[in-house]
């Protein structure tokens, strides 16, 4: 068992405001999906996580690149 108490820090983080939609909305998915076929990385099909869906997960992951 833990010896403390985890606590979340005071205040709002980035993390806490930025949401998926927020990031549709800066990068949108036609500009994704051009870098895919620039890059020759456009998915063949549909899957579960299909190309353009990392892209977006990627993204996402920035603001924690310290942890």
């Amino acid at each position: 068992m833990a010896r403390t108490v985890a606590a979340l820090p005071e205040g709002a983080r980035i993390t806490d405001c930025i949401s998926l939609g927020v990031i549709a909305k800066a990068v949108p998915i036609t500009t994704v999906r051009s870098v895919l076929r620039e890059c020759a990385r456009s998915s063949l099909r549909q899957r579960d996580l299909p190309a353009h869906v990392v892209v977006y997960y990627v993204i996402a992951l920035a603001p924690y690149d310290a942890v």
